[in-house]
């Protein structure tokens, strides 16, 4: 095997531009760790189905295999962190810091080998990786009957393991209450129990899991006497489904406290390591004792929630948000310092972002409290409707432009997520997080080349480029020829497999979509109305809300 030795995080993009002599394998033999903890286990196993669901490999358990593999976890002073080295010319070490880095050091060995139409050649890169974010989290807003509350579990859970392997670890969700009836109602049940399944698998595959949740949002069958006064709301971004509560009311202040021990009491099998309490959208009071909100009440309330958390999970990791803290006069930001200048050891992380540029409060003036900063991409919904409705979204250049006005002042982050058109902009928030110094731009070449092929990374990059540039749907120009034309092309350069994936479909779908557009300028014809059919099909979107995933539908 040829040699390929690097320490630096640059460094290791170069496998892109350089051409390597891969050595193709066609058995591969796995020895898991002696020592092995519960996610080492399922390391193993996740290694093997990524290589045969990719390639016509065989895993073989002996000594016959043209490939073998040691997988080992090596404690270190380097939390996640993972090493990659030759071991003769037929084998190789993956050596994890701990279970997580272990996984993370698979997902790196995966990516930087190839799956092609010739075959499964192995990766030769070697070297050591270490995160710079502590939080690689990701929120799958489990509701709208989007993917993560539609689809079957199954894909869920495949889901959550592909996610690891590009460094994930924490995964968060909503236990969305304005749903439903109450805890009784049989849907709040069904979730309650979906959730805690994908929990557990995020939990064996090393991940830490959690909830976003609105302090003072109630069931559909909340007395109105309980209700908010509506928040001030001059730019139109705080929602409001109807049921927030008054928590300066006492009965209804006591009502949300019972709740939260309720839904609290729902993820005891599994354990809840984080909560993050949520301000807006849902969230808010506007009476004289709770604004303005982020400053007064929602603050009060998310400390006395959290005191009942920690009682509960008494390692559990407090976040609060700030989203839609843009009204400047109402002095949330200033406020909220203030609020957590005589303690603020209650909670661990802020959590800042916007519709447009990140906040500059935190950035330019301090972070409330003098608590690690993470951010939250809007990844799923910016500037297309409905969000995910024309298939692959990709929007590297932007979600560039946000990482760099950071300042690498972030300790990681929590995309927002409504389903899995959005793939690739997870990936490559996840790798921002990883190595603070990566260009979206190199990140964008790895996942083409791992998801789809080596061979194929300059078509698709210039695609998702020219995909980026036609976000809008009103702007679509005719480079959506040329896309449509460099899609064709790549397709005919990737296994059957790949070819089929719904990674490629919906890369392969929104390049149809955008062509026809161009030429139609409607949202007309059989093509399209194909396309559309394929998209709901892969997203599982056929009752959810029209807003969120469900493509336009043409009759």
């Amino acid at each position: 095997m040829k040699k390929i030795i690097s320490y630096s995080s640059k460094f290791l993009l170069l496998w892109f531009a350089v051409p390597l002599a891969y050595s193709q394998v066609n058995t591969v033999r796995i020895i898991p760790p002696l020592n092995s903890e519960l996610s080492s286990i399922n390391a193993k196993a996740i290694l093997a189905r990524q290589i045969s669901d990719r390639s016509n490999v065989k895993i073989v358990d002996d000594d016959t295999a043209e490939l073998n593999i040691t997988l080992l976890v090596e404690k270190k002073d380097s939390p996640e962190s993972y090493s990659i080295i030759e071991n003769g010319d037929t084998s190789l070490k993956i050596i994890g810091s701990d279970e997580r880095g272990l996984l993370y050091g698979i997902g790196k060995f995966l990516r930087t080998s190839s799956f092609d139409q010739d075959g499964f050649s192995a990766s030769e890169w070697e070297g050591s990786s270490s995160p710079n974010g502590k939080v690689r989290g990701m929120y799958f807003a489990s509701h709208f009957n989007n993917f993560y509350e539609a689809a079957p579990i199954q894909e869920v859970l495949n889901y959550v393991e592909e996610l690891v392997l590009w460094g994930v670890n924490y995964l968060v969700f909503t236990y969305p209450v304005w749903q439903f009836e109450g805890m009784d109602d049989v849907k709040a049940k069904n979730m309650a129990s979906r959730l805690n399944q994908i929990m557990s698998a995020a939990k064996s595959n090393g991940m830490k899991v959690g909830l976003i949740q609105v302090p003072n949002g109630g069931f559909k069958t909340t007395p109105k006497e309980f209700l908010n006064v509506p928040v001030p709301d001059a730019l139109g971004r705080r929602g409001n489904f109807g049921v927030n509560l008054d928590p300066a009311n006492p009965q209804a202040h006591a009502l949300l406290l019972k709740q939260a021990k309720e839904q609290l009491e729902l993820f005891k099998s599994v354990g809840l390591d984080a909560i993050i309490f949520w301000p807006y959208d849902e969230g808010g009071c506007g009476c004289d004792d709770c604004w303005p909100w982020g400053a007064r009440g929602f603050p009060k309330l998310s400390k006395e929630i959290s005191s009942l958390a920690r009682e509960k999970y008494p390692e559990i990791e407090i976040v609060l948000s700030t989203w839609v803290f843009d009204t400047p006069e109402a002095g949330e930001w200033k406020g909220l310092s203030e609020f957590l200048q005589s303690d603020q050891s209650w909670a661990d992380y802020i959590m800042a972002d916007s519709h447009e540029d990140y906040p500059p409060y935190p950035l330019d003036i301090e972070v409330p409290g003098g608590l690690p900063l993470l951010n939250f991409p809007e990844i799923s919904m910016w500037g297309q409707s409905p969000w995910g409705g024309y298939g692959a979204n990709p929007l590297a250049n932007r979600l560039q432009g946000l990482w760099d006005q950071t300042d690498n002042k972030l300790s990681g982050g929590f995309p927002y997520s409504e389903g899995i058109y959005e793939d690739i902009n997870k990936v490559i928030c996840t790798q921002l997080y990883w190595d603070r110094s990566r260009s979206t731009s190199s990140i964008v070449k790895e996942y083409i080349a791992y998801e789809f092929s080596p061979k194929v990374v300059d078509e698709v990059a210039k695609v998702f480029e020219i995909f980026e540039a036609n976000h809008s749907r009103k702007k679509i120009d005719s480079n959506a020829l040329e896309a449509f034309r460099l899609v064709k092309q790549a397709d005919r350069k990737l296994t059957p497999q790949i070819r089929k994936s719904w990674r490629w479909r919906i890369v392969y779908l929104r390049a149809v979509i955008d062509k026809e557009l161009y030429l139609k300028k409607e949202l007309k014809g059989e093509v399209l109305k194909k396309a559309f059919e394929e998209l709901t099909e892969i997203y599982h979107a056929g009752n959810s809300h029209d807003m969120p995933i469900h493509p336009p539908v043409i009759e």
